[in-house]
Order: structure tokens, then sequence, then C-alpha cells
């Protein structure tokens, strides 16, 4: 049989393949060269110093590698720049954010920065662009739309105390379930502090963002933790993927992030449906809703009166709130955890033997002077939470903070005339400006906010301590992580004998993030008087 053409087509077919596949690689080469070609080319960028050596093309990429691959070392090197200048700010490139690069900002110029409105200098324009809401989150509502922050300010700091009972109960549960079962006929037990971390911490958070019994649930629970590590991941992946092949292979990076949430949805929208109800009725009846104390329910009430309503009081975008609600506490409160375990036991003898003993004895004594375990009692713990805002300072989550981008038409100027264009990203050096001695002298003291005369808290904000931010865009989350962290210290200090180590169990850097090592062992001791 003769197929008209059929020569020409297969001689063409090829080539278009071909073409297609060269077109393509060449556009993605071109994505990953633009930061580059932007930062060294650009008359906007043209008059700032870079942090290590002259403005080009290949130095860009050298200063990138570093970036990735010693980033250490590259930042402490630019801070020294940094910190001689009070008005100038450096050019450093940072592959995986929104831009390619940043502006490095001195600690003088941070306190105005951070103090200008969303319209000028952007938080959400930032995040968004970091991490690619409509593939990590399925659409890009759940920050457009951002119920998220209200809510965890409202319930997690306004009516926090009214949670501190049902958190209690759950984190002694979870202790006992994660913990006892490793304990030898000795009452010793070995264990990595990162998993175990993760097993309790989650368990508790979720009593407060879906309540019981969801929150006891390990499917669920495993889920959200692997869907907050699993969305990093795919923020960054997307970062070096050109826009037009984004809705090619986003799918298949999605594909993680996608069985998390399938399990997640499982187990929450039968939960959600029947609350739906609830509300449904109650409003019909023009009564209040008799629904549980958590982040779950506050988010159904403020979807189901959502202008958006359609779109919003749905299950499976009220799923959505429940991850983000999980991303944005999972990780971080139990790499706080782990990194003040670490500290504490590995401080010098006398120094262990004393911050032990002290945290100890203020915890006992706080429970013979009120009741204990309320939200007054947590926040009596002034040496418990000076020891984690120091841990805090020493051992900041990344090398920056503080990322924004100048939104306004016309750039944005200090106060001192140092001019930055619109488009360009800013962040403060983070990490150290924490652990700079000259900000904080004397290395490591788990003292040292009770020896300050303005006494600040975890909580407390500032342009030298910047893990929870400053200004508008602080997390509003941080009473909460501040009161579950003491309780859990608390608990495991009164419960359990830590052994010292010589050493520090080393973090583990990936590119400018330094978790604490999740491979290491440490023993606890069951305390014969408990």
């Amino acid at each position: 049989m003769h197929v008209p053409h059929l020569e020409t087509w297969q001689t063409l077919v090829p080539l278009a393949v071909a073409y297609v596949a060269v077109a393509t690689v060449v556009a993605w080469i071109a994505h990953l060269v633009e930061p580059a070609v932007l930062a060294s080319t650009s008359p906007k960028y043209e008059s700032y110093r870079w942090v290590k050596g002259k403005r080009g093309l290949r130095q860009f990429f050298s200063v990138a590698y570093d970036c990735v691959f010693d980033s250490g070392s590259l930042f402490a090197l630019a801070y020294d720049k940094i910190r001689a200048t009070a008005n100038e700010v450096f050019l450093i490139p940072f592959p995986h954010s929104n831009t390619g690069f940043m502006l490095l900002l001195p600690l003088e110029l941070i306190a105005e920065y951070a103090r200008q409105p969303e319209a000028v200098v952007s938080f959400n324009k930032y995040v968004r662009d970091v991490m690619h809401p409509k593939y990590s989150l399925f659409g890009n509502n759940v920050l457009d739309n951002n119920i998220q922050k209200p809510i965890v300010y409202r319930e997690l700091f306004q009516k926090l105390p009214d949670k501190m009972a049902m958190m209690n109960e759950e984190l002694v549960g979870a202790l006992d379930a994660v913990l006892h079962p490793q304990l030898d006929d000795q009452g010793e037990m070995r264990i990595n502090m990162w998993d175990t971390a993760t097993k309790f911490l989650s368990r508790t958070s979720n009593r407060i963002i879906v309540g019981y019994p969801l929150c006891r649930n390990q499917e669920y629970l495993d889920a959200t933790v692997h869907y907050a590590v699993n969305m990093f991941s795919l923020a960054v992946y997307m970062r070096f993927i050109p826009s037009f092949l984004q809705p090619l292979l986003a799918p298949l990076i999605q594909r993680p992030l996608k069985r998390d949430r399938d399990i997640v949805a499982k187990h929450a929208i039968p939960i959600i449906k029947e609350r739906m109800k609830i509300l449904d009725e109650a409003v019909a009846k023009g009564v209040e809703p008799n629904l549980p104390n958590d982040l779950l329910s506050a988010a159904i009430k403020v979807a189901q009166k959502d202008p958006n309503r359609a779109l919003e009081y749905e299950p499976m975008m009220l799923v959505n709130r429940v991850l983000a609600f999980n991303f944005l506490q999972s990780y971080s409160n139990t790499l706080t955890l782990t990194n003040s375990v670490y500290d504490l036991i590995s401080l010098p003898q006398d120094l262990f033997d004393e911050t032990v003993a002290d945290m100890r004895n203020e915890v006992n004594t706080q429970l013979q002077k009120q009741e204990p375990w309320t939200h007054d009692f947590v926040n009596s713990l002034e040496i418990m939470d000076s020891f984690i805002r120091e841990s805090l300072r020493a051992n900041p989550i990344g090398e920056v903070g503080l990322e924004r981008t100048i939104m306004h038409e016309d750039g944005f100027t200090f106060s001192t005339g140092l001019h930055v264009p619109k488009g360009a990203t800013l962040a403060a050096p983070l990490k150290v400006i924490q652990q700079d001695a000259d900000n904080y002298p004397g290395g490591f003291n788990p003292k040292r906010a009770l020896q300050d005369p303005s006494r600040p808290k975890i909580t407390t904000l500032s342009p030298d301590f910047l893990n929870f931010g400053l200004g508008r865009p602080a997390c509003p989350g941080r009473w909460f992580a501040a009161n579950l962290q003491k309780l859990a210290l608390s608990h495991l200090l009164l419960e359990y004998d830590f052994v010292r180590l010589e050493k520090r169990p080393p973090g583990v850097r990936k590119v400018t993030l330094v978790e604490p090592c999740g491979r290491s062992i440490i023993v606890l001791r069951k305390r014969k008087d408990v």
C-alpha cells in the first residue's frame, strides 16, 4: 500500500523532533544563565559591589558554586564586607532564590527595611515566586487568599491559653507512646532525636490543627510530615525549570505531594464534611456551632463566610489549608527542639550540670507555685526560655532571612540615600549576624536573655534576632512554637536524664540550610525518682 508523501514525512518528523529538542535545551540553558546575565550586564545592578571579586559572568558562576557547596565560608566572607559599611548592599548569587541572586543588607538597614509596607517591599511576592504554590499547594488560592495567617494569629496567640490543656495532654500521651517502648531493662534508651521529636511534636501540633482522634492517626501524621519535606524539594526543582516546561514536568515532580495529599484527604475529608454539616445546621438555627477548638474548625468557619465561598467552602480546599498549617509548623518545630537538645548535651560538663539543674528546678518550683501546664505556667519558665532562645540564636535554619522583593515601580530608597530597583530581592545574612561575637559576645550562654536588661523572650524580634522574621510578615505562630518547645523540654527534663556528649553532633548542610544531624543517636535514662 502506497502512502502519499511517506518519505517526506519520514524525513521531516525526525528533523522536527530534533529541532524541538535543541530549542528546548537552548531555552533551558537560557533560563539557567538569565540571572547571571541580568546581574552582570543590567544597568539596574551596575552600582552594587559583589561579595567576592568583580562583576561578571564568570565570577557569578564561581560564586554560585560556592553558594551551593561552601555557603558557610561564602557568607562569612560576605559578612566581613557588609559589616564594614552601614550604607551599602552587596550582590550575591543565590541559585535557588526567586531571581537567582540577592542583595544582602547590613545590620544597620534591617529595621528600616522591615518597616516598609507590603506594596513597597513584599514578602508575599517573594514567597509566591519561591514556593510555586500552583504546584506545591495545588493552586495559588492558598496564598492569594491567605486565611492561614489571621487564623494562626487569632487561634495560636490570642486564644492560645485556651488550648494549653489539650496541648499538654496530647504531648504527654505522645511522649509516653514514642519513648516508653524504647526503654531497655536498665531504664535507658538510645534514640534518634530528629525522628523521635518529629513523631511526638507532629502528634501534639495536630491536636491543635485537626483535633482528636485524627491527630493520633499515624498514616495521616506521616503524610503531613512527608508533604512538608516534599514541598521544599518541589520548590527548589521548579526554580530550575523554564516556565514553559513547568506544566509538562510539574505533574511528575508533584507525584509525592499528590500521594501525601491523597492520604491526608482520605482521613480528613469525612471529618471536614461532618463539621461543615454541624456548622450549616447551626447557622440555619442562628446558634453557635459546637465544633472542636482547633485550626480546622476555625478554617471551616472562615471559609463558610468567605466571599468566594464556592471555592473556599469545599472539602479538598480545606485539606489544602490543613497541609499549609502543617507545613508552617512541622519542620521548624522538630529542628528547634533537636537543636536545643544537641546544644544542651554538648555543653561543658559544669555548664551542662548547672543548666539542667536550673531548668529542672525552675519547672519544679513553678509546679508548686501555680496551676501546672497552663499558659501562665509556661510563660514563667524564664531560664528555659533563655536557653531555647540562645539555641535559636546560635543555630538558625539558614544563612539568610527576611527575604523580600521590591515591588514599587520606582524601587525603594533608604533614608541614607541607598536605592534598590524594582524586582530586586533583598535579604539579611541572618546566621552570621546572630553568630557575630560583636552582637553576642561570650559564646553559647544559656542565660544570656536573663542577663540582658530588656529580658528578651523567644518571641521577641529584633534586627539581630531574625529567626521568626521582623515587621508585619513576622511569624504569627511563634508563641505557639515557644510554648510547645518549653512544654516538651520540661517533660523530658522531669522524666529523663540526658547523657552528655563531648562534642555536638555536626549540622548537615543542604546548600544554604543547616539542619541538626538526623542520624545521630543520643542516650536518655529514666529518672529513678520519677
